[in-house]
């Protein structure tokens, strides 16, 4: 994991991805009466996306501009929780190889 912008933005668009998949996921279940909402899935999505659980306070109506401003903010807490992640195991490899090339 070289220490280049191009990893992180990558990174950073795989959690605004997971983000969108969630959001796809709850409007598609809401959207036909017949296919309910799986626990499994919803706590599968609350691990990859943990700032979703921020739209659990403000509870909005699925579909209305307040649901799609909200999860707008989620995915771009998601993308930067995923981007300052892997900064920080590149900076953590970055320090682990410079002290593997300390002389003894």
């Amino acid at each position: 994991m070289a220490d280049n912008p191009q990893n992180k933005f990558r990174f950073a668009m795989l959690g605004f991805s997971i983000t969108a998949l969630f959001v796809a996921y709850q409007l598609l279940t809401n959207s036909v009466p017949d296919v309910p909402r799986e626990p499994a899935m919803m706590v599968f999505f609350v691990v990859l996306c943990p700032p979703s659980l921020l739209s659990v306070t403000l509870d909005p109506e699925v579909g209305s501009k307040t649901f799609f401003f909200i999860w707008i903010v989620v995915g771009i807490l998601n993308a930067g929780l995923y981007a300052t992640i892997v900064a920080l195991l590149s900076r953590r490899k970055k320090s682990a190889d410079s002290t593997d090339k300390l002389p003894s």
